[in-house]
Parts: C-alpha cells; sequence; structure tokens
C-alpha cells in the first residue's frame, strides 16, 4: 500500500478533504467528494475505500443514513492540521456551508476596513521581485500628498493596514507606507535596487525578543491562570521573535501594555511586555501601547 504522502496530489487533496470533514463534522459520504471534486459516485466510493485502507479505524459506516462516522475513541489523523490551515478552511464559503455553519453561526471574523487596489499591490510584488524602483503619488496622514522615488524591500500586514517597507533616497531613510494611501505607483525600470539597500535596513533584519507575561494589575486581569491558559504559556510567558519594523505595529494591534511599571488600565490590557527594554532602539517603539510619543509632540 502507497504511503499517503506518495499518492498523486489530486487523490492526496481528496482524502485530506474527507478526513476534515470527517474530522470537523463527525462524518463524511460520497456527496462530499461528489459535489466538491466533481467526481462520479464510484469515484468517490475508491477514495473512501482508500481512506480506509490508510485509517480503517477512523470510521464506520452507519447503515441506515450510509454516511461514515469518525470513530471518536480511536481516531488517529493521517494529514497534519494546523490551526492556521484549519481556521482558513472554516473561513472558506463552501466548507462552512458543508459543515451546516452559517454566516451567523460563528464563522465570522472582523472585516478590514480598507483594501490597496490591486494595481498597487500587484506594481509594489512586481517590483520588489524584479528589485526596481518605484514613482509613487503618496498621501501622508501629517504631510498630505506628495511626489516620491522609493525602493521597495518588503510589504507586512498588521490585521488592519497592509504596508510597504522601502528605502527613500531623497530623505535617505528606510520607512513604512500603508498601500492605501497610494494614489497611483509605477514602476520605475531605469532605476534598480541595489543590493546594499537592501541589507542595510538594520529595522528590517534586527530580530526582537517579546516576553509577554498575564497583565499584572488586578482590575485588568483577575485570573492570571486564565491568561496564562489562553495563550498557552510557558512557565508564564509567551515568548515571541518579531522584526523591528513590525513589532510596534504588532504590540498594538495585541494590546499589550508595553510600560515599564504596567501602568495601563482596561481591561483590553490583558498583556504586558516583561522585558519592556528588548525594545530600546526599535523605530516602531512609539507605536506599542504606553510608548506613543503623541502628547510630546503638541
Amino acid at each position: 500500500m502507497k504511503d499517503i504522502n506518495d499518492l498523486p496530489k489530486n487523490v492526496h487533496d481528496r482524502l485530506e478533504y474527507l478526513e476534515f470533514m470527517l474530522r470537523f463534522r463527525g462524518w463524511v459520504s460520497r456527496a462530499d467528494l461528489t459535489e466538491r471534486f466533481g467526481l462520479g459516485e464510484a469515484a468517490a466510493t475508491r477514495d473512501i475505500r482508500l481512506y480506509r485502507e490508510h485509517a480503517e479505524k477512523n470510521l464506520k459506516l452507519n447503515q441506515k443514513t450510509k454516511k461514515y462516522e469518525i470513530n471518536e475513541d480511536t481516531f488517529t489523523p493521517l494529514f497534519a492540521f494546523s490551526i492556521q490551515s484549519a481556521l482558513s478552511k472554516l473561513r472558506t464559503t463552501t466548507v462552512a456551508e458543508a459543515l451546516g455553519l452559517s454566516e451567523f453561526d460563528g464563522v465570522m471574523s472582523p472585516p478590514r476596513l480598507a483594501y490597496p487596489s490591486v494595481e498597487v499591490l500587484s506594481a509594489v510584488t512586481r517590483a520588489i521581485s524584479s528589485s526596481v524602483a518605484l514613482r509613487v503619488t503618496y498621501k501622508a496622514v501629517k504631510s498630505g500628498q506628495s511626489e516620491k522615488l522609493l525602493y521597495p524591500l518588503a510589504i507586512f500586514d498588521n490585521g488592519i493596514h497592509w504596508y510597504l517597507r522601502a528605502f527613500d533616497p531623497d530623505k535617505n531613510e528606510y520607512r513604512v507606507y500603508a498601500l492605501t494611501r497610494f494614489v497611483s505607483v509605477e514602476m520605475a525600470h531605469d532605476t534598480r535596487v541595489k543590493i546594499e539597500i537592501k541589507n542595510q535596513d538594520h529595522q528590517w533584519t534586527r530580530m526582537v525578543e517579546l516576553e509577554l507575561v498575564s497583565h499584572p494589575n488586578p482590575k485588568n486581569v483577575r485570573t492570571p491562570e486564565t491568561i496564562t491558559h489562553d495563550f498557552n504559556m510557558k512557565d508564564g510567558k509567551l515568548k515571541l521573535t518579531v522584526r523591528a519594523t513590525v513589532v510596534g505595529y504588532w504590540l498594538r494591534h495585541w494590546n499589550v501594555d508595553c510600560t515599564e511599571d504596567h501602568s495601563l488600565e482596561g481591561f483590553h490590557y490583558q498583556l504586558w511586555l516583561k522585558n519592556h527594554q528588548t525594545l530600546y532602539g526599535v523605530e516602531s517603539r512609539n507605536l506599542a501601547p504606553g510608548l506613543s510619543e503623541y502628547h510630546e509632540q503638541n
């Protein structure tokens, strides 16, 4: 019998879907395969038989319903579903419908408030891939609209916006630009991005170690053990490694209190950055909760 990973990709994908439905819904039938993959009933029967050959103890046929039901006591997955992959599948309309989940039954996530245009995004990724500069019209919050030549390096997501990390040769500095604020983008094929420009972005290449713990303020968190369990902490800590360029954006997105004396109040501050000194010299630190320079600038 062939190893499951040696099967043709189309067969492998069908068996993986079969197991996903079995594991997350509790049963599977030939209709799942015929409707999802356009198979005939005979082909669907062969796929189920093949799956049973590899994992006979995972399912049993209910003679009344003609559905194959999960054996919860003996089920051992053939396919390694990461939680990220599983959640991604649950957000897929066809999968959610097959599981009997509707829009109001829990497969909901907050909508994006803003998306970059496809034209902007595709031009940016082409420029990064080809190592060429961009001529752009950009709207900044503080200074308004301006024309720029940028050397694009990378893109990242902070959960609300997609951003471009780029070098501005006129200002001789590396900056972050929200893709939704580009008015126009044009590839500057006559201007190449030299390799040293990429290698000298020390904020991008610098990795920051974070130690997140339950917030010490009992008004913020009354039962710290809940937070420890919630975030699957080890020895009371959640350790992460993040690029310096993005760390401030993500700490803000996670509502992590980054003050030295854990002084931020509110139920939404459930986490505290214990090793706050790790942000020294990080350009994006002023975005982190408790470290904003807003008041000093006004």
